[in-house]
């Protein structure tokens, strides 16, 4: 009974002290609706898809994330081109613009796939085809990573679409195969802020 005390003593003498060094940073307080500008950390990525009928779509995701080894999850839009196509087909692309295509990821961005039909017509897009899947992607992203639908039901109920590797290629000169690191990709890709804004190594580009 003594040593549980004089544990519990130490234990809330240590946390009682520490709340007493408070740190020197200052704060604000933001909107709670901010949560994702802060959390959404992973860098902008394109989805290109292709309907039924075979015709080329291509977005871009600003919520994104590693779901397992082998599997990327992206948040999308339940009522998205993107999202029909998807589940049409089962397949999707997942690309990682560089820094010196932030306009052309900016303008396929900005415009709806059912106003517009394809894309990367309709922007002046250019476009190739992925290795495996053969859907048309914008060229000369980071990297490619080309998906199979993992969970359809998920994907059509929530609008989290998480996707299976079934290809995954990278520029070379930023690849360390030693590590297995893209530290040298981080460097150039796109996160999004706002409309019309990114931001690259820390520093706001504001596209016109």
């Amino acid at each position: 009974m003594i040593i549980r005390s004089a544990a519990y003593f130490l234990i809330y003498y240590s946390f009682s002290d520490t709340d007493n060094n408070q740190g020197t940073s200052m704060y604000i307080n933001i909107s709670e609706k901010a949560v994702s500008r802060l959390m959404s950390g992973g860098q902008i990525v394109t989805v290109s898809s292709v309907s039924k009928d075979g015709v080329a779509d291509v977005m871009t995701a600003a919520w994104n994330t590693p779901f397992d080894s082998n599997m990327a999850l992206v948040v999308l839009d339940l009522g998205h081109t993107t999202t029909r196509n998807i589940l049409d087909t089962g397949k999707f692309v997942i690309g990682i613009p560089q820094k010196d295509q932030v306009k052309a990821i900016n303008a396929v961005g900005s415009v709806h796939g059912r106003d517009c039909g394809d894309k990367f017509e309709y922007t002046k897009t250019p476009k190739e085809k992925s290795e495996k899947l053969g859907i048309s992607v914008i060229p000369d992203q980071l990297a490619y990573i080309e998906c199979e639908l993992a969970d359809k039901e998920t994907f059509e109920k929530t609008g989290v679409c998480i996707g299976k590797a079934v290809n995954v290629y990278v520029q070379d000169r930023l690849w360390d195969a030693d590590h297995d690191s893209f530290a040298e990709g981080f460097k150039e890709t796109l996160h999004y802020v706002s409309e019309n804004k990114y931001y690259v190594e820390g520093k706001i580009i504001d596209v016109d």
